[in-house]
């Protein structure tokens, strides 16, 4: 990969089915044989906080460690870890915005050598879930207005780039389902990752496939240089 001098760039990426190759809390179910439960939860008609709030419960007694080996059998989707030793290489600034748990993207952050996470903190005593969880941003007043996500995605790139001081034209957001839309949209660059429905592709400036690593190229091509 050739070096090509740019500002740093803040790159928030979304984790189920972005950086990692399956969905999280689905892999756990199946593991711990609650994916009945799962699905009756996912299909109600009601806001996704309020999902988040009902699925930490169904985690109550796992103990943290199943849940982060639960994560680890997971693979990383191709070309991630090549692309984030790249990005890093290049000196941009990155993050993981999710609807998961912080125990878990933190995790994540910690193996691919990223700056910051943001998602929902599960409740532990014990070394185990207790079925309750936090969610971040205070997103009943956040200035977004999205009163539906448990993590508002915009909410957080926008908390992120006023953290590390680079401006919203100098992001780049990468995601693959609903709640990714509203990052996609608002960053300076929005790519979908192996987009879930055509209203994520559409919301994004451009979609890759398979690969992580096209992301580089992208970011040679469509971002201006410093």
């Amino acid at each position: 990969m050739p070096n090509y001098p740019t500002a740093p760039r803040l790159i928030a990426f979304d984790m189920d089915g972005t950086l990692i190759s399956d969905r999280f809390i689905f892999r756990l179910a199946r593991r711990f044989s609650f994916e009945a439960e799962l699905k009756e939860m996912m299909a109600r008609n009601i806001p996704e906080y309020q999902k988040t709030k009902h699925v930490a419960s169904l985690l109550k007694g796992i103990a943290v460690n199943e849940i982060i080996d639960t994560l680890d059998q997971i693979p990383l989707s191709p070309g991630v870890q090549m692309t984030a030793l790249e990005l890093k290489r290049e000196g941009h600034v990155l993050a993981i915005i999710s609807d998961s748990y912080t125990m878990v993207t933190q995790h994540l952050k910690e193996r691919l050598g990223f700056d910051y996470t943001v998602a929902n903190k599960l409740m532990v005593k014990g070394g185990k879930a207790t079925g309750g969880v936090e969610m971040p941003l205070n997103w009943a007043s956040n200035r977004t207005g999205c009163l539906k996500h448990s993590v508002c995605k915009l909410n957080a790139l926008l908390s992120l780039s006023e953290k590390t001081k680079i401006p919203l034209e100098r992001t780049v957001a990468v995601g693959d389902n609903t709640a990714d839309i509203c990052m996609l949209r608002q960053a300076g660059l929005g790519i979908a990752f192996n987009p879930k429905t055509p209203a994520v592709a559409q919301s994004a400036d451009i979609a890759i496939y398979h690969d992580m690593s096209e992301l580089l190229t992208i970011l040679i091509e469509k971002l201006p240089k410093a």
